[in-house]
């Protein structure tokens, strides 16, 4: 199943999470592999030309697409205009230009948003058997149409080996730490950081009784590092950890680990989200079945301390 061939790399999205955790991850191995990063400096990719001239720059091989505009609840309920024109916006001109200029690997970044509400476990063969949950359904459907332009390059064009990289909930060094429109842990880790040194209360949104699944950005990278050297890819691949964790649980480690003894308020008039999404394995299990996924205690305490250095030199802010 495995062929090691050398490949030109281009990585969108070089700054942000899942980027700067791939440049780590390289910089430990010894990648056979050449890798190009582009970030917002680069290239707008909304702006079709820019693109193309950055294609026209690098002429990749293989393209790892992980450049997004994304929040959590807040953030979706807030901009679901403008998170769906960009989305749409920066993946039609990436798949776009990966079809112009031959790229042999995709691996272009999706969601767990893009299911339908209503399925007791995420699939990927479900992906498009309803509607999406109706508070992230901008951002959902802009990004269930990552599927939609690879199944289309398939039919039209026989292209192989183009995925639909659908992560859960990712979290590590590097995010977009918003208390607002952040995700689930990053805008935690930012409320009691706050929290512990105003002294004030640390506040969740809900009730803290739904579930996730989170996966360490790092082993993500890991991942996709490892998958870089398949002959044959499905077209969908969902990856989204391990287990399933209440938020209330996930709470209880970041009071830990942050030393936070002040008052912890959860919130009920704000969102829960979906009560449970879990995922199924079997596709990710089956091409890398003895993965060793990072203790989620010690990814939160990597991310913990990383944010405690870094601060307040930190992404907090869409740009």
């Amino acid at each position: 199943m495995e062929k090691k061939v050398s490949m030109k790399v281009l990585i969108t999205g070089a700054n942000g999470l899942c980027g700067s955790a791939l440049n780590e991850e390289i910089l430990k191995q010894q990648n056979k592999n050449t890798f190009y990063y582009a970030n917002r400096e680069d290239a707008d990719l909304r702006n079709y030309n820019e693109v193309e001239k950055l294609f026209n720059t690098f002429k990749p091989d293989c393209v790892i697409h992980t450049a997004a505009r994304v929040g959590g609840i807040g953030g979706n309920e807030a901009m679901h205009e403008e998170f769906f024109f960009d989305n749409i916006s920066i993946n039609l001109n990436v798949i776009r230009n990966c079809i112009r200029h031959d790229v042999k690997k995709l691996f272009a970044f999706s969601s767990v948003c893009v299911f339908p509400d209503n399925l007791s476990i995420l699939e990927e063969s479900k992906m498009h058997e309803g509607p999406v949950f109706e508070s992230n359904f901008a951002y959902g459907y802009a990004k269930r149409m990552v599927d939609v332009h690879i199944r289309a390059a398939e039919k039209q064009y026989g292209i192989k080996n183009w995925v639909s990289f659908m992560p859960g909930n990712i979290f590590g060094k590097h995010d977009m730490f918003s208390i607002e429109h952040g995700h689930i842990i990053p805008s935690l880790m930012y409320k009691i950081y706050i929290a512990k040194k105003d002294k004030t209360p640390f506040t969740i949104w809900g009730d803290g009784q739904s579930y996730r699944e989170f996966i360490y950005v790092n082993d993500l990278a890991n991942i996709l590092l490892k998958l870089l050297d398949f002959n044959e890819l499905p077209n969908k691949i969902l990856v989204s950890g391990r287990n399933e964790y209440k938020i209330s649980e996930i709470v209880n480690m970041l009071i830990e680990i942050a030393q936070f003894d002040g008052e912890v308020i959860y919130d009920t008039s704000k969102p829960n989200g979906q009560r449970k999404r879990p995922s199924s394995k079997k596709v990710i299990n089956t091409l890398l079945p003895n993965f060793q996924y990072t203790d989620i205690k010690y990814g939160l305490t990597e991310t913990w301390n990383w944010f405690n250095s870094n601060y307040p030199d930190i992404r907090s802010k869409y740009k």
